[in-house]
């Protein structure tokens, strides 16, 4: 099993395979980056190719290195944001489904609808959400301060009082 990264470690994946490091370019605008996680694609770098299949993103960008799953846990907001994608889709073809059958609302029809869309959008949404929450998280982290670390500490820092609770 891999080991985990640790709360002071570089979030960057160490570079591996035949393709040159990319020097870093210019940190790009908020807009930017999430423009590249709606596209599927690195907030970093831009490239793509972050996808190992439909449903399994690759460790690191293949061009930048740049870590995409930062800790274990880490996408419960492309969870989030696939959820609330669902809900607004399903929201919308609601009112639109009772918009153009009232007033005999075919209520088999229209679950059967529902039940579709609640199957089939998150399966189709995820990568996207995925990507949309490394843009998210790519920003959030990279203007969040790096913490300070005390000289020969390797643990992260202490809490105050010395004594246990």
């Amino acid at each position: 099993m891999p080991e985990l990264p640790g709360p002071y470690d570089d979030l960057d994946a160490p570079h591996r395979g035949p393709a040159a490091p990319v020097p870093r370019e210019p940190a790009a605008g908020a807009l930017r980056v999430l423009g590249r996680g709606l596209l599927r694609r690195c907030p970093r770098c831009g490239s793509g190719d972050l996808f190992v299949s439909w449903l399994r993103i690759r460790e690191g960008c293949p061009r930048c290195g740049l870590r995409l799953e930062r800790e274990e846990g880490g996408f419960l907001g492309a969870m989030t944001i696939n959820y609330t994608a669902t809900a607004l889709v399903w929201l919308a073809v609601l009112v639109v489904w009772l918009v153009l059958d009232l007033p005999d609302v075919r209520l088999a029809a229209l679950m059967g609808v529902s039940l579709a869309v609640a199957a089939l959008f998150p399966l189709l949404f995820f990568p996207f959400a995925k990507t949309i929450w490394c843009a998210v998280d790519h920003l959030v982290a990279r203007s969040a301060p790096e913490p300070s670390r005390p000289e020969g500490r390797s643990g992260p820092p202490s809490r105050g009082r010395g004594g246990s609770r």
